[in-house]
């Protein structure tokens, strides 16, 4: 009955030795066996930090025979892994808690130990510091549970607690959230290797079972502005710094980022024609690389948009070009507090920031006729599925649905052509939002 991990005569490959044992209650294993009474099973499983086996007993029901008992036993058997040589090997080595394994991984990230798999360059800081909040968030649900007994069923207690969590009304975690917190989960797990590099706790996940959430792009939250929109934002801005600061996010596609780390002398032309972009503001005011190597790129200017921005530098020739009184980047959430929040409260709209205004650029360069390489140059897009993501409001855009199937045409005769005429009332509004646009007209 003893756990042993062998290798059998004439074979290379381990086993365990540990066949269980089937019994019905009352009577003895010399006993002949009785098919109407109930059958139970019983073996020993190894525990993860214990030197003493856990004993387990489970019920078989009604079994014709001792062999067919046998049989239901070593499949419950090997549904608890106590035949995984593996999963054996796992239970009995040293295991560390999934708190002392995440602080490690952390620190590696933040050290530059553990690199991005794709690009082979240290973690950005954006990215390390959503790994801390993930990973304060894991460890305060997770706590000191050992490495070796994270598996399926408390990925699903995971994934269950966080979708039930709410703040208010409404979801604490999204289901975009949810699948990155439960990514950073598995990256800790698999983490853990031994002396050759291999997993010491490797996982088929099942993510049926766990109820990992798939993720509806359709459904997420995008949201956009209209043409209306945009020009009321511009015209109601209260101060020119935050004027000029929004004609050129719609007009640019500019990341906030970016926008707030340009210089003046580094990175506008001389006669505000073109903005180079190369570095941008992270989340604690730090300078950095463009998100992407597409991010590196220059920015051709509308005349119009060109005039604006030469009116707000006037006689300046150095500094950041929207800073501080101290000379210092402005900081996004200042920005939005103060210049965009009231603005977007007259228009009744709320859970808008300013990426709304990169997706109206998008939608506005995806509304022309300019080649798609330019775009994605401009926009910084590191592959093309990006432009089809942030221009997605143009298929709800009735208007310009319309405007373009009468250019295409039918591309045949029609034997009598219609002579209705169609016309585009309210209804079809780009962005159903006419109530609000009619009372800020109004």
């Amino acid at each position: 009955m003893s756990r042993r991990i062998i290798v059998t005569a004439g074979t290379t490959e381990p086993e365990i030795r540990q066949r269980g044992y089937v019994y019905q209650k009352g009577r003895k294993k010399s006993d002949a066996w009785v098919p109407t009474q109930r059958a139970y099973g019983f073996f020993r499983m190894d525990v993860p930090g214990q030197t003493k086996q856990a004993e387990v007993r489970i019920p078989l029901g009604l079994c014709r025979d001792r062999v067919s008992a046998m049989f239901k036993l070593r499949e419950a058997m090997h549904k608890a892994g106590v035949l995984d040589v593996e999963k054996v090997r796992e239970r009995i080595t040293a295991s560390t808690t999934f708190e002392t394994q995440a602080a490690w991984w952390l620190a590696e990230v933040k050290a530059g130990q553990i690199v991005n798999s794709k690009t082979r360059k240290p973690m950005r800081a954006n990215t390390v510091g959503f790994y801390s909040t993930a990973i304060a968030y894991l460890t305060g649900v997770v706590g000191n549970k050992r490495l070796a007994s994270l598996d399926n069923p408390e990925a699903r207690q995971l994934v269950a607690k966080m979708k039930a969590e709410r703040i208010g009304d409404e979801r604490r975690f999204s289901d975009k959230t949810i699948l990155e917190f439960f990514r950073v989960f598995r990256r800790i797990i698999a983490s853990a290797r031994d002396e050759r590099l291999r997993e010491v706790h490797p996982r088929e996940w099942d993510l049926a079972y766990i109820g990992l959430p798939k993720v509806n792009k359709r459904e997420q939250h995008r949201p956009t502005f209209t043409a209306k929109e945009v020009s009321f934002i511009v015209a109601n801005a209260r101060r020119p710094i935050y004027r000029t600061m929004f004609a050129l996010l719609a007009g640019t596609g500019l990341r906030i980022g970016e926008l707030l780390a340009l210089e003046i002398g580094k990175h506008i032309s001389a006669d505000c024609s073109v903005l180079y972009i190369c570095q941008q503001r992270d989340r604690w005011g730090r300078l950095q690389q463009p998100k992407t190597e597409a991010g590196n790129r220059d920015i051709d200017l509308h005349p119009a948009l060109a005039e604006v921005l030469r009116s707000y530098i006037g006689e300046w020739n150095s500094g950041f070009l929207f800073q501080s009184k101290t000379g210092t980047m402005l900081s996004p959430i200042a920005v939005y507090r103060d210049g965009l929040r009231p603005i977007l409260r007259k228009m009744g709209r709320d859970r808008v920031c300013f990426h709304a205004f990169r997706r109206f650029r998008e939608a506005t360069l995806q509304r022309s006729e300019v080649r798609q390489i330019l775009i994605d140059f401009w926009m910084g897009h590191e592959n093309s599925d990006m432009s089809s993501r942030y221009g997605k409001q143009l298929t709800e855009d009735a208007e310009f649905r319309q405007q373009w199937a009468e250019k295409i045409g039918l591309g045949f005769d029609l034997p009598e052509p219609s002579e209705t005429g169609s016309s585009i009332n309210c209804a079809t509004c780009a962005t159903n939002s006419v109530e609000h646009e009619c009372s800020t007209a109004a």
